[in-house]
């Protein structure tokens, strides 16, 4: 009897641990000087509140995958809230990325937030409030809605590649004074008027879209924007006089990648060149390396079909080919009358000669 009501204790005190261990979170050695880093565990509004031994100096949380699994636990953060928040003794930076996390309220404190890799569909901005956040990271969330964004009034930096946007909402940067870095990468936009962006973007990154509008004409000057990417898009032709003017210190414009023909893309960078602007990326690796059905043309990967001719360039060289027979048929009837001319004259010549 005993020794039952023994093992009875030792269990519950094991089950008492594990669930004990569930709802308690430590950072991992070693990283609580400035930083802490916790295991992602599972959690959503209304379940039990986790309670964390958080060191108060730390002002920024990451979260990574478990190093061992609990069972049951499928390490899902559902919803990063206030509560969770507050709970983690608001941090003014937090990384949480690739836990399936479907929405986010964002603090008034928080100042740095990577949130990609989730599944994010709303991002929670209450209304009138301060929002100190100055970077933003909602790569590949594919159903994220933008409509707060606006609200971010001090964003810096923000990052939207890989989230299926297919346009953006109407006025969604018209509080977005300070906003520097935008990237849109990796989308479904096929027409892009750059109006629509605040006058403060200094980069400004749309490649890898479907776009074949890209509208600047008559809008006012973005004299910071420096770097512009519209590589890997569907466009066939630039007014590349008309986006200097609009964009008068570019540095780098990376316009690659675009089925334009080769007489329209080489008045583009001989433009370029004679500005001293730079128009291929070497960022990464792979972009030193052109993508099979592209060849390299003054250091920029272009498509294959751009060196192709088309229907209408057939044509010119067809006329242009039968200019060249007719002006050499002209040339030839010519040049017989004339022969034929001086072979009469020649011989009235030489009568005249033998009747004297």
């Amino acid at each position: 009897m005993e020794r039952l009501l023994s093992f009875r204790l030792i269990l519950l005190a094991a089950v008492g641990g594990v669930c004990n261990a569930n709802l308690n979170h430590r950072c991992l050695a070693g990283s609580e000087t400035f930083a802490c880093i916790l295991p992602m565990f599972d959690y959503e509004p209304g379940e039990d509140i986790p309670v964390f031994h958080i060191p108060e100096n730390v002002t920024s949380v990451r979260f990574i995958a478990p190093i061992y699994f609990v069972h049951e636990s499928k390490s899902i953060i559902k919803v990063y809230d206030l509560v969770l928040h507050r709970q983690l003794n608001s941090p003014r930076a937090i990384e949480l990325c690739g836990s399936y996390t479907t929405a986010v309220e964002i603090p008034s404190n928080l100042e740095y937030a990577d949130f990609a890799s989730n599944n994010i569909q709303q991002v929670c901005v209450p209304e009138g409030q301060s929002s100190a956040l100055r970077y933003l990271d909602l790569n590949s969330n594919h159903h994220v809605r933008l409509d707060n964004i606006s609200r971010l009034a001090n964003l810096e930096t923000l990052h939207l590649s890989g989230c299926e946007i297919e346009s953006l909402p109407a006025g969604m940067f018209q509080n977005l004074n300070h906003l520097a870095h935008l990237t849109l990468s990796g989308n479904s936009m096929h027409r892009v008027d750059l109006s629509v962006f605040p006058v403060s973007i200094t980069l400004l990154r749309l490649d890898r879209n479907w776009m074949t509008e890209f509208q600047f004409a008559g809008i006012g000057r973005y004299p910071l924007l420096e770097d512009l990417n519209i590589e890997y898009n569907d466009l066939d032709t630039l007014d590349i006089d008309a986006l200097l003017a609009v964009a008068p210190n570019l540095r780098l414009f990376s316009v690659g990648r675009n089925p334009m023909k080769l007489t329209t893309l080489t008045s583009i960078l001989n433009t370029l060149d004679k500005l001293y602007i730079a128009y291929y990326n070497m960022e990464q690796p792979s972009d030193q390396e052109c993508d099979p059905g592209e060849r390299r043309y003054r250091r920029a990967c272009i498509p294959e079909s751009s060196f192709s001719l088309d229907w209408l360039d057939w044509m010119e060289l067809v006329m242009l080919f039968l200019a060249i027979v007719a002006v050499l048929f002209a040339v030839a009837i010519g040049g017989t009358k004339l022969w034929a001319h001086w072979q009469t004259r020649s011989h009235s010549v030489d009568v005249t000669v033998e009747a004297s």
